[in-house]
């Protein structure tokens, strides 16, 4: 499988991941930022579309990103672990260009 289209995979099961941790918290904010992710990573089908994309997802992970600091749940606490490590994956796996 293409390296762009299996980071792409993992990003995106980690996004479901969260989006039913959220479900199941009742985390409306969660399931909004799930939402807002699932918009960046829509459409990304380039090596350099996936790195800007992960690009902006870290920066919005390293900014608190609906208090991915405090999960709460173990189910949250997995889902955000898991989208966390996608996306560190994605971003140290891709060579640039």
């Amino acid at each position: 499988m293409h390296t762009v289209e299996k980071r792409l995979r993992e990003i995106r099961q980690a996004i479901s991941k969260l989006r039913e941790a959220a479900a199941m918290d009742g985390d409306a904010q969660r399931a909004g930022v799930a939402q807002s992710l699932d918009e960046l990573f829509g459409q990304v089908s380039t090596r350099k579309e996936l790195r800007a994309a992960t690009a902006q997802a870290m920066r919005l992970y390293r900014g608190g990103m609906g208090s991915f600091q405090d999960a709460g749940t173990p189910a949250m606490g997995d889902a955000v672990d898991g989208l966390r490590r996608a996306l560190a994956k994605a971003r140290s796996r891709l060579p640039a260009g």
